[in-house]
């Protein structure tokens, strides 16, 4: 048997000496899918890590992010958006934005500074697509059951997509385009086995009440627990990040690198091929209240299944692994999680 000391020198020699690759370009969970973001990028800052990740697995050639709706209040919101996307030289994906909202606040500690600090295809909010119309454009331009919907914010936009009628992009409602186009969603959203999480209910619980009674697919849900644990954008990101790039400046404006909860960023850690050796999943069915909390049923055979970091693998480790993939570095090929001594 191998003595802690052995175990560890090996693991050492492993980590520096096998072959580099790009982190983002290892196989993706959902090989082949189109992904489309859905985003409350305002309040907190893990909303640009998780975009960092995907642009950087999308120049990989890991997924192909088709779109980004951005559910939020914030009318600067969807111009950060458009500049993250630019600065990572992916100006065309397009951007939607929660139009018709009665009242638009910036309340965001970057997503202003990052509207006028960076060159960004959108000049205003207005131009922004609306987030239904992006919703069905992208749904409907894309074979079926090829697309991941990854939501790390409230679900008003999701709702409306649910809500919408035939039009002259489909003849299917929002409910049938859904049904026909969509093969996973991924949901940062919820408290596991139970609990009341932000995303759930504020502001609009009404919104993931309608999604999960009318939602017939497969639903993957990171719960607050989960991410809560995982803590990146600190000291590691500053060092290893050049203090002009957007991800630097909205880590710095947001909290000074002094690190920050990746609730987000594990959602998009679910299409890497890694998924499976950091966390388990429990099937079964979530169950929401009108208040926006939730509880659990378990289900061998439910739809829904919501994620559990594996007890053996050091949390560190992740949190290592996801600055890395937000930064875009490469890491060695043979890199395993690391086991608790």
């Amino acid at each position: 048997m191998l003595t802690k000391g052995i175990f560890g020198f090996l693991f050492i020699l492993i980590f520096f000496f096998c072959p580099q690759q790009n982190i983002a370009a290892e196989k993706s969970l959902f090989p082949g899918q189109k992904v489309i973001l859905d985003a409350d990028l305002d309040s907190d800052v893990d909303d640009v890590g998780a975009m960092a990740m995907l642009l950087n697995l999308h120049k990989a050639g890991t997924i192909e992010l088709i779109g980004v709706v951005v559910t939020s209040d914030d009318p600067f919101a969807p111009v950060c958006a458009s500049a993250i996307n630019t600065f990572y030289g992916c100006s065309d994906i397009p951007v939607g934005f929660l139009k018709g909202q009665p009242k638009l606040t910036n309340h965001s500690r970057y997503t202003k500074i990052i509207a006028g600090e960076y060159d960004s295809k959108l000049k205003s909010w207005d131009d922004a697509d609306d987030a239904v119309k992006l919703y069905r454009k992208l749904l409907t331009q894309n074979p079926d059951e090829s697309v991941t919907i990854v939501s790390i914010g409230h679900l008003s936009s999701l709702q409306g997509l649910l809500q919408s009628g035939a039009d002259q992009l489909s003849p299917l409602n929002g409910k049938e385009l859904v049904k026909k186009k969509v093969g996973k969603w991924i949901c940062m959203g919820g408290q596991f086995p139970q609990g009341k999480e932000a995303n759930f209910y504020r502001p609009d619980p009404q919104s993931t009440v309608y999604c999960l009674a009318n939602w017939e697919k497969e639903v993957v849900f990171c719960g607050w627990e989960v991410g809560n644990k995982i803590i990146t954008g600190g000291k590691k990101l500053k060092s290893e990040v050049p203090n002009d790039h957007i991800l630097y400046r909205s880590y710095e404006l947001y909290n000074n690198f002094a690190g920050r909860q990746s609730w987000d960023q594990i959602a998009v850690l679910l299409l890497t091929g890694h998924a499976d050796r950091f966390f388990s999943f429990v099937n079964g069915h979530c169950m929401v209240a009108p208040d926006g909390s939730n509880t659990w049923e378990s289900a061998s055979a439910g739809k829904h299944q919501y994620v559990v970091l594996n007890p053996e693998i050091n949390k560190d480790h992740i949190s290592i692994f996801t600055d890395d993939l937000m930064i875009g570095k490469k890491v060695p090929v043979s890199q395993k999680p690391e086991i608790k001594p």
